[in-house]
């Protein structure tokens, strides 16, 4: 058995999974991130942006029911993936959905596994049968094979070459994972034990991350005997990540795609150590035209696949230039695209808090559910759910990629408006009625060591950089 329709049906699954995961994160939140009162409003936005800068559905109708609708809807057709019905609508209806909230997401849906599982989808269709039943369906034409695993090639290989090509010099001298999981925007607890090793314990890790990156992967097309291996040296990263941070579904939807390293034997050859037995999927001859069609489509999608990363590449830059449209075109679709996963490290974590005061002398800080805050609150598990606003302050100290208008949308809310953003807060210190005023603390955090851990409970040790000056109702102009 060295098909992969077992394979198919089994990623087909997978990715079901990983959109039910992703459209009920978004409906969980997507009130608060795009609703009328939310922080980066979507009717105004398509109000003003033109349609085809921002392609999406939820431009005939962006309302909050509508917005609610389109997420469990998607979370819908994602079921039919999961259940093995009508896969191939399932997964068209599954990419229309996702890809119109991320046509309208702005800062909050820009994330590369947004990305990722809009290309996964898309590569999908050309293993995907249109019949009832993926299980009932012969083996997937083997260049349709071909290009899902070139997408799994290009997500490690770029990642890998990317570390090198920007220059980090931490991944150069190997020191990248030192200060990785304590600056991991949403680390959980066994990051914190993971930030414990000593440094020469991190500087393998990233070695094996280039293994992992930049070898591991050309197995695909090697014998089966080192494809098993190598698809467990990858998911065995993949592991690692799930287990100290938080990134949404993005390292389920990775090991989903690296299922194509196996085939139906690897499969057949699990399924037999636990007492099942699965019968090899018929194999007819694929049909000329098929064939033609598939050949087409490699020889368009290889070449264009490499057209977002160019400019990482030295001289690179140049030449997408003098693709014209090209570019411009594929990073609205977002449907083919150029994956850089940590290649640039944070070095220091630093944390925004918004404190509140009544009166302008007691300031009391509002918490977060999952990012960073009180010291002695552990490092939690929220992955596969992502929560975008959590996730998004993150990047708000690095001071490179603002301005930030849901953030000042945000501080607009708690100040006249609280009930709007209330669900975003484990601590909300004024419940009855909004602050006179806020202001912004800056801290440095870092992991505490383990004697400290010990005698304080604390899992974070933090300094004070310095406030803002208060912040009230009058400094924001009236929202439009």
């Amino acid at each position: 058995m060295r098909g992969r329709a077992h394979v198919r049906t089994l990623f087909l699954r997978s990715l079901g999974l990983v959109f039910v995961a992703a459209f009920l994160s978004l409906a969980a939140q997507v009130r608060l991130l795009f609703g009328a009162r939310g922080l980066l409003p979507a009717c105004p936005y398509v109000a003003r942006t033109p349609w085809w800068v921002a392609p999406s559905l939820l431009r005939f109708d962006c309302s909050d029911r509508a917005l609610l609708a389109a997420a469990l809807a998607g979370a819908t057709a994602a079921l039919g993936l999961v259940l093995d019905i009508l896969p191939a609508g399932s997964l068209v209806l599954c990419w229309l959905l996702y890809f119109s909230f991320v046509a309208i997401g702005q800062d909050f849906l820009a994330f590369q596994w947004d990305n990722l599982l809009l290309e996964a989808a898309f590569f999908a269709l050309f293993v995907t049968p249109l019949g009832l039943r993926a299980r009932d369906a012969p083996e997937p034409h083997p260049l349709g094979v071909f290009l899902v695993q070139w997408l799994v090639l290009r997500l490690y290989m770029e990642s890998g070459l990317a570390k090198l090509l920007l220059g980090d010099p931490t991944w150069r001298d190997l020191t990248a994972l030192v200060s990785y999981y304590e600056t991991a925007p949403l680390p959980t607890w066994i990051g914190w034990w993971a930030h414990q090793m000593p440094v020469w314990a991190h500087r393998l890790c990233a070695l094996y991350t280039y293994l992992a990156e930049l070898l591991l992967p050309l197995a695909m097309w090697a014998s089966r005997r080192l494809r098993a291996p190598a698809f467990l040296g990858i998911a065995g990263m993949q592991a690692a990540i799930i287990l100290t941070a938080n990134y949404g579904f993005f390292n389920w939807l990775a090991l989903a795609l690296t299922l194509f390293l196996l085939d139906d034997g690897h499969l057949a050859g699990l399924a037999a150590r636990l007492g099942r037995r699965l019968a090899p999927a018929p194999a007819p001859p694929p049909s000329r035209a098929r064939t033609a069609v598939l050949a087409a489509a490699t020889a368009l999608l290889v070449p264009l696949s490499l057209v977002p990363f160019l400019p990482f590449v030295p001289g690179g830059l140049a030449l997408s230039r003098r693709l014209g449209p090209v570019p411009a075109t594929l990073a609205v679709l977002r449907t083919i695209n150029a994956y850089h996963l940590f290649a640039s490290m944070t070095g220091i974590r630093r944390e925004v808090v918004i404190e509140g005061s009544a009166d302008g002398v007691t300031w009391e800080p509002y918490e977060l559910h999952w990012k960073p805050g009180d010291p002695r609150r552990a490092p939690a598990f929220v992955a596969p759910h992502q929560p975008r606003v959590d996730f998004q302050l993150w990047f708000l100290p690095l001071g490179h990629r603002g301005p930030w208008p849901y953030f000042e949308t945000l501080l607009r809310r708690l100040l006249t408006d609280p009930a709007a953003v209330a669900s975003l807060f484990a601590r909300d210190p004024f419940p009855a009625a909004p602050p006179r005023a806020l202001r912004l603390a800056v801290y440095t955090y870092h992991f505490t060591d383990r004697a400290t851990r010990r005698s304080t409970g604390a899992w974070w040790a933090r300094t004070l950089d310095g406030y803002s000056r208060p912040i009230t109702a009058r400094d924001f102009s009236p929202p439009r």
